[in-house]
């Protein structure tokens, strides 16, 4: 095909900075966001390997499913591939295009326990995990715990592995061989692609080539407005700096409605709980991720989070002291 061929022939044409990038998501590897991505930072001159579940895995957090079968039993996403292929496989014309029937989480457990160092001879190191673009935005802690994208990153992070997870506005759960296309400027999933690339990039010029791109047991929560055709007055949305909690910080709830008996999930009624707004550990300055993106213009939110769910001394203490005598026996 023209166009991998011409991927093929950008990535080796570039020199800057050439770095080992793992490309996942929660949507499927035949999802538009996934795949303009992948070939933005094949442009910027990266190693990638994209390596995403078969099909939809949104909202499974980061449950660690694997494939029960050798063969597919029901059809990948927009049914590519159909039933009945591996259980794992990638695009004839790309060895570094993958999918996987599990989670996204064990997604990156297949890439750097058995695919890179046993298909691509125990040469490459993953210098970075690249999450998403998710299709939907994955606002505080409310989705930061049941998103797929960002079940992806923190086992990555688990891994010693610096990761980024980025989600955007555009929900439009599209195959990427009907919506892609990398040369139109409104198109949200290619500003998504060139935004998360310029991340990238300027993440490891600083660093350099012998730096991790983010300290141990750390990483980004990412999260794009809506733009180009969602939103024509915002093509190149500006970062700032965020938390994940604070100010319109929310999460899931349900309701009941009446019309159907059932129970429908709604975002949310208890968003003004002290424990979304009291800010205990970080910077106490920064704006949460919810207000920027939902009330800053063209605005990107960039939070950084950590995988030490331990409480701060004077919290623990805290707590400790309310149960003491137990410790004394």
């Amino acid at each position: 095909m023209q166009f991998f061929t011409s991927a093929i022939i950008l990535i080796l044409a570039s020199t800057t900075l050439a770095k080992t990038i793992l490309l996942t998501n929660d949507d499927g590897w035949a999802a538009t966001n996934i795949r303009a991505t992948y070939y933005k930072l094949l442009e910027a001159g990266h190693d990638v390997y994209l390596v995403a579940p078969v099909s939809q895995r949104s909202g499974w957090g980061g449950k660690f499913d694997l494939p029960g079968l050798p063969t597919l039993e029901t059809d990948g996403g927009f049914n590519y591939p159909c039933s009945g292929a591996p259980s794992w496989g990638h695009e004839v014309d790309d060895d570094h295009i993958w999918y996987f029937n599990g989670t996204p989480a064990s997604c990156v457990a297949f890439s750097a326990s058995y695919l890179l160092p046993n298909r691509f001879n125990n040469s490459n190191k993953i210098d970075l995990v690249v999450s998403g673009p998710n299709e939907g935005q994955n606002l505080s802690p409310g989705l930061f715990t049941i998103s797929g994208t960002l079940g992806a990153t923190y086992n990555s992070v688990y891994r010693d592995l610096p990761a980024i997870a980025f989600s955007g506005a555009n929900t439009n759960n599209s195959f990427y061989q009907d919506d892609l296309d990398l040369n139109d400027g409104m198109e949200p999933s290619t500003i998504y692609a060139n935004k998360i690339t310029e991340m990238v990039v300027q993440l490891f010029e600083t660093q350099g080539d012998n730096e991790r791109a983010l300290p141990v047991g750390v990483g980004l929560n990412v999260n794009f407005p809506a733009v180009g055709y969602q939103n024509e007055t915002c093509t190149n949305p500006k970062w700032v700096r965020t938390r994940l909690t604070g100010e319109a910080s929310a999460g899931p709830d349900i309701e009941y409605d009446a019309i159907s008996g059932l129970f429908v999930w709604v975002y949310s009624t208890y968003s003004s709980a002290a424990a979304f707004q009291t800010c205990q550990v970080g910077d106490c300055t920064l704006p949460s991720e919810s207000w920027v993106v939902g009330f800053l213009d063209c605005s990107a939110s960039v939070s950084v989070f950590s995988i030490d769910y331990d409480a701060t001394t004077s919290l623990g203490q805290e707590a400790a002291n309310l149960i003491a005598p137990l410790f004394e026996n």
